[in-house]
């Protein structure tokens, strides 16, 4: 638990009123017909949150904003919902640490349910992953495919690009493994590789395996990213 910087505070109507300073405190002056704030900042998620009248120092608790792959949006609210109950607790916590001068919060703030967002991605992904599963009907043993990768130079290690990745070319990947394929294994729609080409390094370690020419690995597709030709 931390002080955060930079946290921009928005009125009901959305317009930005003020925002933390280096030590993460604001100080805002609210107009008569206003009694709710938005805090709001990168890699945070929004907090609304109601300002009684007799609130003159309001201490509010973010949290970070965190990635779900392949949860349903009701079980994705459920976790929120789970760590938004504890809520109480870490404001005492704050206390305790002196971060907020008060034990507990006198503002008002309600559990809100991200599912119609939520929802939505997830049709999104569900055309997604029928995509996935119709390109992946469509390769053939022997097809030629690429495999985009991350590298970490220092290890000489190489990390896999989770799909999908909208309109990318391969020169926005670190690095590009061609190879064959050779088998076919429906469950997490994974193919079985071997390198054909790879440039500038000798090998690559991927999974604690060294790949080189001729070396042959597996590769889910139902997850991670491939170039199709």
């Amino acid at each position: 638990m931390e002080s955060t910087i930079g946290i921009e505070i928005f009125d009901k109507d959305t317009t930005k009123i003020g925002q933390t300073d280096l030590n993460g405190y604001f100080q805002i002056k609210l107009p008569k017909e206003t009694d709710k704030l938005i805090f709001a900042g990168v890699g945070f998620e929004w907090a609304t949150v109601t300002i009684p009248k007799e609130c003159n120092n309001s201490e509010i608790i973010l949290f970070l904003a965190s990635t779900y792959d392949f949860i349903t949006p009701k079980k994705v609210d459920r976790l929120r919902k789970e760590e938004f109950e504890k809520l109480t607790k870490l404001h005492s916590q704050a206390f305790q640490k002196g971060l907020f001068k008060t034990e507990e919060p006198c503002v008002i703030r309600k559990f809100e349910p991200n599912f119609p967002d939520l929802d939505k991605i997830r049709r999104q992904d569900k055309l997604r992953k029928k995509q996935i599963k119709t390109e992946f009907k469509e390769l053939n043993i022997g097809d030629v495919v690429k495999i985009p990768f991350g590298i970490d130079t220092s290890e000489n290690e190489v990390r896999t690009y989770y799909s999908p990745c909208k309109n990318c070319t391969e020169e926005d990947y670190d690095f590009v493994i061609e190879g064959k394929i050779i088998k076919k294994y429906n469950r997490k729609l994974t193919l079985e590789i071997i390198v054909t080409k790879m440039e500038n390094y000798d090998f690559l370690k991927y999974r604690g395996e060294n790949l080189k020419i001729n070396s042959r690995f597996k590769y889910e597709t139902k997850y991670y990213e491939v170039i199709i030709d």
